[in-house]
């Protein structure tokens, strides 16, 4: 019987240390897939974490030159619905005819003119010259109003392309466009009569769009002219 409880005695350290031993084997075999699990885990969050940076890094600069070029669209836009009135004139001896022709010098590319009546030699005198320094000035005269005052034949002689209306009426525009850009239009007449003398009107205005419109009726007539 002392026997046995020695044994016993003896055995249930043993026993003891060697269920805490495998208790912890187990738990650190658990405790290592665990982490394996985690580890993995981690690495396929990695590995999608840099698909995704890759992705935008390609994209992104993509849409930044999308967004760089629908900027632009909107700039021009914004530029071409601008509108600024540069200058609003009456006569008589308002300062109408000075301010057509400092415009008319300060033209780049472009010129192009409806008139009703124009007999005023300082305007001519400038689209000549405009002309010859590589402007292209082309000018539409009611055909009515073309006689020996007219300027018309001034400027044909110099080659300056002018056409007359075909318009079985009249053609009662008072119009100039420069540059594609610049547009003066109102009651008045490039005429004597108009500066010194009646009550008349010029505006100036600045925008890209209503000069498109007046650029097409411009060429509308144009074209008709002969």
């Amino acid at each position: 019987m002392r026997k046995c409880i020695l044994a016993l005695v003896i055995l249930l350290p043993i026993v003891f240390l060697t269920g805490l031993a495998l208790g912890n084997l187990i738990g650190a075999y658990q405790a290592n897939e665990q982490m394996g699990k985690l580890k993995a885990e981690l690495d396929q969050k990695e590995i999608y974490i840099n698909h995704l940076q890759r992705w935008l890094e390609g994209n992104v600069s993509s849409y930044e030159a999308e967004i760089s070029s629908l900027q632009g669209v909107i700039s021009d836009l914004k530029e071409k619905i601008r509108v600024e009135i540069l200058g609003i004139y009456f006569s008589p001896k308002g300062g109408c005819e000075n301010v057509i022709i400092s415009w008319i010098r300060s033209a780049n590319r472009s010129i192009h003119v409806l008139i009703y009546s124009f007999t005023l030699d300082l305007i001519a005198e400038e689209l000549i010259y405009a002309y010859k320094r590589g402007v292209d000035v082309k000018v539409l005269f009611e055909k009515s109003q073309i006689s020996l005052y007219s300027e018309y034949m001034r400027l044909k002689e110099a080659d300056v392309p002018v056409r007359n209306d075909t318009n079985p009426d009249f053609m009662h525009n008072k119009v100039m466009i420069i540059d594609g850009e610049i547009v003066f239009t109102g009651s008045y007449n490039w005429s004597k009569s108009a500066e010194e003398d009646n009550d008349e009107n010029l505006i100036i205005i600045k925008s890209m769009e209503i000069a498109e419109t007046y650029e097409e009726k411009f060429e509308e007539i144009w074209n008709k002219g002969v």
